[in-house]
């Protein structure tokens, strides 16, 4: 009998724990800012392809962020919210719940056509964009509604990863011009003599 009341403790303890972390709604389409969209660096073009994925870094402060482990989304082409991903709720593992504690957040993209995850993309140097750090502050309780979003976020530029196909058009390109030029003087100087 001894054993199953300490099994049901455990088990009500773990579970006190898991239910003190704080809950957020991770997505930057019910941010009211109207410059909550992530933008392709030099354009007004608002990010989308569902290759893309933002991930929510937090912490007590900007030196110490943790990443959720569940990236999310951008939207497919052709979307009516262009510039934004399909997130959801995520949970604020380690940050307790008090009203009032202030925690520091940022958002990290990755293309996962590039790396298979975000731990691969910061390895492998594949973060192509990242927001300005903001803040967001557990509510005191009743909660209103959107308490738990990040009404705190900006949007931002990002400048995507290359297809590989461009990349090696763009060699090629200049391969050629480079061999062009080569077989111009090569001309000019058999002309000369």
């Amino acid at each position: 009998m001894i054993p199953r009341i300490a099994l049901l403790v455990l088990t009500f303890g773990v579970h006190i724990t898991h239910a003190q972390d704080w809950v957020v709604n991770f997505n930057n389409n019910v941010v009211t800012d109207p410059n909550r969209y992530v933008t392709v660096f030099g354009t007004a073009t608002r990010l989308t392809g569902t290759n893309f994925m933002a991930v929510l870094l937090y912490g007590a402060n900007a030196s110490s962020l943790t990443a959720n482990p569940f990236p999310a989304p951008f939207r497919a082409p052709g979307t009516a919210s262009p510039g934004t991903w399909q997130g959801g709720d995520r949970t604020l593992t380690g940050m307790g719940n008090t009203p009032g504690t202030v925690i520091t957040m940022r958002v990290d993209l990755f293309d996962i056509n590039h790396f298979a995850n975000y731990a691969a993309a910061v390895a492998g140097g594949g973060i192509f964009g990242v927001s300005s750090f903001f803040t967001y502050t557990i509510p005191a309780p009743p909660l209103a509604p959107g308490a738990t979003d990040l009404q705190n976020f900006r949007g931002f530029d990002v400048d995507p990863i290359p297809e590989p196909a461009t990349v090696s058009l763009a060699a090629v390109g200049a391969l050629a011009l480079w061999m062009a030029e080569r077989q111009q003087r090569r001309i000019k100087t058999e002309f000369r003599k």
